[in-house]
C-alpha cells in the first residue's frame, strides 16, 4: 500500500504541530545533554524529533490500516518529514538567537 491521498493529508496535518515541540526540547536542552553526553544540541534535538515524527507517522499507518508501514511507505513517510526539515531548523535558529540575546 503506498500511503494514499487520505492518509498522507492526515499525517500531513498531524506533523504540522511538531514544530512547537522544538522549543521544548531546547528548553530542556542541558539536562538532555547530562543524559545523553551529545556535542550539538541543535544535531541531537533535530534528530530526536525527526525520529519521533517517522515513529508518530507509522503508528497512525498501524493504527489505521493494521500493518506496519513496508519499505516504500517508509521511503515516502521519511519523504513527508523531511520537507519540514527547514521548518524545523528555522524553529531552531530563531530560538538560539532569542536565547543568546537573554
Amino acid at each position: 500500500m503506498v500511503l494514499g491521498p487520505l492518509i498522507r493529508k492526515e499525517i500531513e496535518s498531524a506533523i504540522k504541530g511538531w514544530c512547537p515541540n522544538v522549543t521544548l526540547l531546547k528548553k530542556g536542552e542541558s539536562r538532555l545533554q547530562k543524559i545523553w553526553k551529545f556535542k550539538s544540541g541543535s544535531d541531537f534535538i533535530y534528530g530526536y524529533l525527526v525520529g519521533q515524527m517517522e515513529g508518530y507517522i507509522a503508528g497512525i499507518i498501524v493504527g489505521r490500516h493494521g500493518k506496519i508501514p513496508d519499505s516504500e511507505e517508509s521511503k515516502e513517510i521519511r519523504k513527508m518529514v523531511e520537507v519540514l526539515a527547514k521548518e524545523i531548523r528555522q524553529v531552531m535558529s530563531a530560538y538560539e538567537k532569542k536565547d543568546k540575546t537573554v
